[in-house]
């Protein structure tokens, strides 16, 4: 399970956003026996429902995939290729493309809590205050030498009031390392509760609760104490950030582990900023000055942080002497500033509500569009995507000499061109600010067709123009962040997804937007949304790339089980997809144990497509490194016993043989259940048994470790003579008597298997649980 936090990054605050309803329920069929885990490194196998079963209530999608669209391709896909499993010795994350690059820095600095990211962070930290439930005041310093004596301590406050970086504050001064709590799915209809959180040693844990009460365990506000206790016989602490309105719904905890957040003053706030973006410059005076105190007297800290950005902006559009005239509020040059600021932060409304009403004609509109999306960009290309946007929207007129060109056209829309020839605004963020304002001055449907519009603008007849994608990614991805409107994904996916060329960036910049503060939430929760319902091959693709790539490191379990509904669905491009996707998991040791948990539970199913893909990924990851290939997956470091692995080890029984015995269990339950529910077993759990056995043969620790595998099998469920029946008719298969003589090793195993089995399963018969079998190995 994951959880979600929902903040900027800069100044840790901004509202949280919930813009999607629950998720339909996934396609029927039954829920996953539960299996067993033990602590590990990876985030732990929630319970007691699968996180593979769907919630109980169907809401519609506001914005179907396929709305307004062919149910046809726009273009053709290759067919599937064989592939093979690629490996890393750390983690993976996907290409990042153009200026995205900084997006991707941006949310890894920020669930990651680097130790730079916190340092540049609490540079700029503005003093909040925060009060006890006695009402008495404390600076930070105080508080953090409450969470040093208590282990844990709750920060209540609005969102907005920068509850993250006071947080932040508190567990800096614990001087152990910072970790992000992730356990909570917000696609899922399940409760955070007190046993889902992790307790590592030596750590300082940050965890902000779901934005919505009935997500949260009504005993967990309760429950609190007995965790901080643990952690403090562990040295490790916990700050846990909630908004009043849900933290007064639990059931209350001590008065003494929660404190009050205050909000730091706005003027503070934007000299700290200002402070850090421009610190060659002395502009203390600013926020002292009548207009800019105005702007701040009902800011929040977000809000000063966003006028400090732009007094950066806006400052280095001035030529040097100017810079010079910025030392006080008299000066020239500073009444520009202002001036543009006050704009600037009002989105420059009343700019452009004066000039559409003073170019009531289409042409000089569809332009400006044409220009915000494109800013960067040729005129010629920036004329050609007005043209074609009042062609869909039906307000070209006849082309003519008559009409504006494009010089009339620039100068018409404040726009210029840049050294390179490329079409820019002279005001700063004001393409953002045109697109703002078209969309809340018309109706949903003309922003629908608005987006379908940008969707296609990468499309040059049957071509792609590949640096108008990446300009294009970007644009979507910055203005839906900006908004805090998932639903821009959502429009511009469904064309996105069908274009080979496309999916890349799609991919990114829905990988970037599930990790973001402002929307991440609702973009899993969209993400899994796609996986459970009936949506075009190529979309579901996507999905499953998105959860192969970089999302995974962060939020494994949730990557996980959208692959786990994407594998319900039996198309074969959307298996290739999900196969894919967990060789690129796979590949990030961290996480293997993790995967192999969750293809035991799709094991676990009935009879079905995600069986027989489990049974596919599982011979897939375990195929032997190629000779002469360097096996980076499984070290080559000899064990306890001396034995280094050589290419005949199938990579999923090393693995096994390296975690936790709960991970053999798991694993050889799972198989024993797949042997005896279908007509057949599996092929692939057939391939995957047989290189499992020529592992074996002539090893004795490995004779010993697939021996237990193979006994869990036949224990863990009912039916056990006919477990053994299969898989003696494997064993038969893998080894035939006929040809003993041939191979004696492999014959003494199979003997030495069968034994064993037989004992089990005489076992079960006489005793109500499994007792205990032998894997001395002795053959």
């Amino acid at each position: 399970m994951t959880w979600t936090v929902d903040e900027f990054s800069a100044a840790s605050t901004g509202e949280p956003v919930d813009l999607l309803s629950a998720p339909p329920a996934p396609p029927t069929d039954a829920s996953p026996m539960p299996v067993s885990t033990a602590s590990r490194t990876v985030p732990s196998v929630p319970g007691p429902r699968s996180p593979d079963t769907g919630p109980d209530k169907d809401h519609p999608d506001e914005y179907e995939l396929l709305e307004g669209e062919s149910a046809e391709a726009e273009g053709t896909d290759a067919a599937p290729v064989t592939f093979a499993v690629g490996y890393s010795s750390g983690q993976v994350a996907g290409v990042v493309y153009g200026g995205l690059h900084q997006h991707f820095d941006r949310v890894r600095d920020y669930h990651e809590l680097t130790e730079q990211h916190v340092h540049d962070l609490l540079g700029t930290f503005v003093e909040p205050g925060y009060r006890q439930a006695d009402g008495e005041r404390l600076i930070s310093a105080d508080a953090t030498r409450l969470l040093l004596r208590d282990s844990g301590v709750v920060l209540v406050g609005e969102a907005g009031t920068g509850r993250r970086t006071a947080a932040l504050r508190l567990l800096n001064g614990t001087g152990r390392t910072l970790r992000e709590i992730r356990a909570f799915d917000p696609a899922r209809d399940e409760q955070l509760g007190i046993t889902a959180l992790p307790m590592h040693p030596e750590v300082a844990y940050l965890l902000e609760l779901p934005e919505r009460a009935e997500q949260v365990h009504t005993g967990f506000a309760r429950d609190l104490a007995a965790y901080v206790q643990a952690l403090a016989t562990r040295g490790s602490y916990v700050v846990v950030i909630a908004i009043e309105e849900v933290w007064s719904q639990l059931t209350p905890a001590s008065d003494g582990l929660v404190l009050q957040v205050g909000i730091p003053p706005a003027p503070n706030v934007l000299d700290s900023q200002l402070r850090r973006l421009l610190p060659h410059l002395n502009l203390a005076w600013l926020p002292g000055t009548p207009t800019v105190a105005g702007l701040l007297a009902t800011a929040t800290p977000a809000e000063a942080v966003r006028l400090a950005r732009l007094a950066s902006d806006i400052v280095g559009t001035f030529v040097r002497p100017c810079l010079d005239e910025l030392h006080g509020p008299d000066q020239p040059a500073a009444k520009d500033l202002l001036e543009a600021l006050v704009s600037a932060f009002h989105n420059w409304e009343a700019e452009l509500h004066a000039w559409f009403g003073q170019h009531p004609a289409p042409r000089p509109r569809l332009f400006l569009i044409a220009a915000a999306v494109l800013t960067g960009s040729t005129p010629g290309r920036v004329l050609q995507a007005a043209e074609q946007l009042g062609n869909r929207l039906g307000d070209n007129q006849p082309l003519g000499l008559a009409e504006a060109g494009v010089r009339t056209l620039l100068d018409e829309v404040g726009a210029e061109l840049d050294p390179a020839g490329r079409v820019r605004f002279r005001r700063p963020r004001y393409g953002d600010a045109v697109l703002d304002f078209v969309i809340t001055d018309r109706t949903e449907q003309l922003e629908r067709e608005l987006w379908r519009w940008v969707a296609r603008l990468p499309l040059d007849g049957s071509r792609v123009d590949r640096t108008v994608a990446i300009g294009i990614a970007e644009l979507v991805l910055q203005t839906a962040l900006r908004r805090r409107s998932p639903e821009i994904l959502a429009m511009v996916t469904p064309v996105w997804a069908r274009r080979p060329e496309l999916r890349l960036p799609l991919v990114e910049i829905l990988e970037l937007a599930a990790l973001s503060p402002e929307i991440g939430s609702a973009i899993r929760r969209r993400l899994y949304r796609w996986s459970v319902a009936q949506n075009h091959p190529s979309v579901l693709a996507t999905v499953a790339r998105v959860c192969g790539g970089g999302f995974a490191d962060f939020y494994v379990e949730q990557a996980l089980v959208r692959l786990g509904q994407l594998a319900r669905w039996g198309q074969s491009e959307v298996d290739e997809a999900v196969l894919t996707a967990l060789s690129s998991i796979w590949g990030r040791p961290v996480l293997r144990t993790a995967v192999l948990l969750r293809l035991a539970r799709w094991l676990a199913d009935p009879p079905g497509p995600r069986v027989a893909l489990a049974g596919r990924a599982l011979e897939l990851l375990g195929q032997p490194p190629v000779v002469g290939v360097p096996d980076q997956l499984v070290a080559p470091v000899p064990d306890p016993i001396g034995r280094i692995p050589d290419d005949r080890v199938d990579r999923v029984l090393a693995t096994v043989d390296h975690e936790s015995p709960e991970l053999l269990e798991a694993l050889g339950t799972a198989i024993g259940r797949a042997a005896v529910v279908g007509a057949d077993i599996p092929s692939g759990i057939a391939v995957l048994l047989r290189r499992w056995c020529d592992a074996a043969a002539g090893d004795a620790s490995r004779t010993e470790l697939v021996t237990r595998l193979l006994a869990h099998g036949v224990a863990g469920g009912p039916a056990a003579g006919r477990r053994v029946a299969r898989i003696r008719g494997l064993l038969h298969g893998w080894q035939p008597p006929a040809t003993d003589h041939e191979r004696p090793e492999h014959a003494a195993l199979r003997e030495h298997l069968l034994k064993e089995l037989y004992r089990v399963d005489v076992s079960l018969a006489r005793h109500p649980q499994p007792q205990k079998w032998s894997t001395d190995g002795a053959i």
